[in-house]
């Protein structure tokens, strides 16, 4: 499983890298995301823009630094958040 690192972007631009990262998998594939952010307002993103297409769990909870697994798990449209 790839695994990606945001700890070092710019604080504006982690939630839309993740959420690219994420719209890049292909189904049945995850990333394990790295962050130093508490990620329940990223989830609720995912919900928005994903709904039931992916697997969120929580691997590691921080703080200083968070791990998530995200799984997508059926193709949906591009989010459009690149």
């Amino acid at each position: 499983m790839m695994v990606y690192d945001v700890r070092r972007l710019a604080s504006a631009n982690k939630d839309s890298a993740i959420l690219s990262m994420f719209d890049g998998l292909h189904t049945g594939e995850a990333v394990q995301v790295v962050c130093d952010f508490d990620p329940s307002r990223l989830e609720r993103k995912f919900r928005a823009f994903f709904a039931e297409g992916y697997e969120w769990t929580c691997l590691r909870s921080g703080p200083p630094d968070w791990h998530i697994e995200i799984g997508k798990i059926s193709t949906l449209p591009e989010c459009g958040c690149k």
